[in-house]
């Protein structure tokens, strides 16, 4: 962008009076942010075709891509710039930007709300890009290390991962976990549908005629199953997976089992590490021990916080045990060999239990 003008034609909140020189590190930083999103090169894509714009006839798609790239850099760059800007800065202290003569402050909840529709400007114009350079199979998007992460998980995209668990439209959360979901696909899903059906699952779940093979998975682990016998009915070899287990229609069922499993194992995981300012508000709302202003910063009670994910590792247990289950009952459909379902409370009816006797 070359001017407030430029940047108000994605952001007309801006005061026309605006120095360009207070926006310019927000959105240095906006850049640095979407290059950590979508990668570099289509940055860099972008810039070249706005260089260029003047000099010579771009793609109609660069075209698209440059206005695209500029309204989630703008609005990134003008959210953070307004959060900063209701203070001004002297060599006596912070003071407040308004003037007493015709102005009021603004009520801290109409802030919150303000606050509440930048984040959503910022979400909805990201996801705009990213489902762009999707939809169009951008060079430099598919060849990105953004986009083999992405593409390498079952809950590939921010809808197909709110299907399960909702974050509140937040990209910015969903971005955050995909490395996150990336080890709990490995850990916990994996080793129970196998490397290829895993694979199969990946290009059902992803986008028609992807331009690279979505799957890169550690080779621990991610066998494939085979029919077995007694209580070791499903083991892991190279074999291709049984074909009713590939079908449309059980992809679809397998899909609706390990959704839900991963979800659950990504966000109980995500609590444990990612700070508590990026959770969906929903979820935040139960570590509040005392009323506050929604968006204030609170002390979270670590007791609290740990029942939250103690609950959803329980949940995302049994939603792996559906899974296993599920899977059990299509190879026995096709085998015509009876296997018991994984039930959690069976399973531990143990000698050593002392809730059991043998």
């Amino acid at each position: 962008m070359n001017g407030v003008p430029e940047f108000r034609a994605f952001v007309p909140k801006l005061d026309k009076n605006t120095e360009w020189e207070q926006l310019f590190p927000d959105i240095e930083n906006a850049e640095y942010e979407l290059g950590r999103i979508v990668g570099k090169n289509v940055l860099a894509l972008a810039r070249d075709a706005h260089e260029t714009a003047d000099q010579t006839n771009i793609p109609e798609q660069n075209s698209t891509i440059v206005k695209l790239v500029q309204a989630a850099i703008a609005n990134m760059a003008f959210m953070s710039y307004t959060v900063t800007n209701d203070l001004r800065h002297s060599a006596s202290g912070r003071k407040s930007s308004i003037n007493p003569a015709n102005e009021k402050q603004a009520w801290e909840f109409l802030i919150d709300k303000d606050n509440e529709g930048l984040t959503f400007r910022v979400q909805k114009s990201i996801n705009r890009l990213i489902g762009y350079l999707d939809e169009n199979k951008v060079e430099e998007w598919t060849k990105s290390a953004a986009f083999l992460l992405k593409h390498s998980v079952i809950l590939s995209d921010i809808e197909l991962f709110t299907r399960y668990y909702p974050i509140e439209d937040s990209l910015l959360l969903f971005n955050q976990l995909l490395p996150i979901q990336k080890e709990m696909q490995r850990k916990h899903i994996a080793p129970l549908l196998g490397k290829k059906l895993l694979s199969k699952l990946l290009k059902f779940n992803s986008m028609e005629g992807d331009p690279v093979d979505p799957v890169q998975l550690e080779e621990s682990g991610t066998g494939d199953y085979s029919v077995g016998t007694g209580s070791n009915f499903l083991t892991f070899d190279d074999a291709e997976p049984l074909p009713i287990l590939t079908t449309e229609e059980n992809l679809g069922i397998l899909m609706d089992y390990a959704g839900p499993a991963l979800a659950l194992w990504t966000m109980a995981t995500g609590i444990k590490r990612l700070s508590v300012k990026l959770l969906p508000e929903g979820l935040v709302q139960q570590f509040k021990s005392s009323v506050q202003s929604r968006n204030s910063s609170f002390n979270v009670d670590q007791k609290e916080k740990d029942m939250i994910i103690v609950a959803l590792m329980r949940d995302a247990e049994e939603a792996t045990n559906a899974l296993e289950t599920q899977v059990k009952i299509m190879v026995s459909a096709a085998t015509k060999v009876a296997v018991a379902p994984t039930i959690m409370l069976g399973e531990r009816n143990l000698e050593a239990n002392k809730y059991f006797s043998a």
